[in-house]
């Protein structure tokens, strides 16, 4: 494992590690629950990452890191609305419809994922060096699927926002900065330019991914010690 793989590797682990801190300070709290959630499959797919670009094994990689990699992926963008949905308060309930397709929609993506009927790419190893081939339709729904959870999400949190007052206003402006800069960039290199088959700066995701947990861990949880539990 190079040096790229291990930073990756030990962001991914972080980023857990920080999501189970967070949860262990209010274990009953569902937000607290979901952000640990969030970190845990934000982080799983830094650890995959990071051995998806170090190990050259094409069984590995065709059967195991591109599943999980896309797994990983679908169930953060998932964790991430569920934990809008219910932070810092729950305030709306949405018809049983919507939140039917809310919970259906990535159990299908998963299911179709782990048959093979969706594979995002496919995998070449030359000379010990991984190619990595984007099947557009594949990586367009699950990039389709990636955006809509996030920006609708942020939607819920903006909602909020404006209606909120105190230390939950301060903590949704926090999150919502967090939020739209960090899934915005990690969804540009590790989305955007993977549809046009562009893997240069695709580990840069896992970075930028980290930094929105760390700060939204921070300024959400810990720096605001007169949260409200609710």
């Amino acid at each position: 494992m190079d040096i790229k793989s291990l930073f990756i590797l030990i962001i991914g682990v972080l980023n857990i590690f920080l999501g189970l801190v967070i949860y262990l300070k209010h274990p009953r709290h569902l937000p607290n629950f979901w952000f640990f959630i969030m970190c845990l499959f934000g982080g799983g797919w830094g650890v995959v990452k990071s051995f998806q670009l170090s190990v050259m094994d094409i069984f590995l990689q065709d059967h195991i890191f591109v599943n999980l990699v896309y797994i990983f992926g679908i169930l953060s963008a998932f964790s991430y609305l569920i934990f809008c949905y219910y932070f810092p308060y729950k305030v709306k309930i949405y018809l049983k419809s919507v939140s039917f397709l809310i919970f259906l929609i990535p159990l299908v993506l998963v299911v179709l994922g782990i048959l093979g009927i969706i594979k995002i790419h496919d995998n070449i190893i030359i000379d010990n060096i991984l190619y990595r081939d984007i099947r557009f339709v594949d990586f367009l729904i699950f990039a389709i699927y990636f955006f809509t959870y996030v920006f609708f999400g942020a939607g819920l949190l903006y909602q909020k926002y404006l209606s909120a007052d105190g230390v939950h206003k301060v903590q949704i402006k926090y999150l919502l900065v967090a939020t739209l800069g960090t899934y915005l960039t990690t969804g540009y290199v590790s989305i955007f330019l993977l549809l046009l088959n562009n893997f240069r700066y695709d580990w840069l995701g896992a970075i930028f991914l980290f930094f929105h947990f760390a700060v939204t861990g921070y300024l959400v949880f810990i720096r605001p010690l007169n949260i409200s539990i609710k």
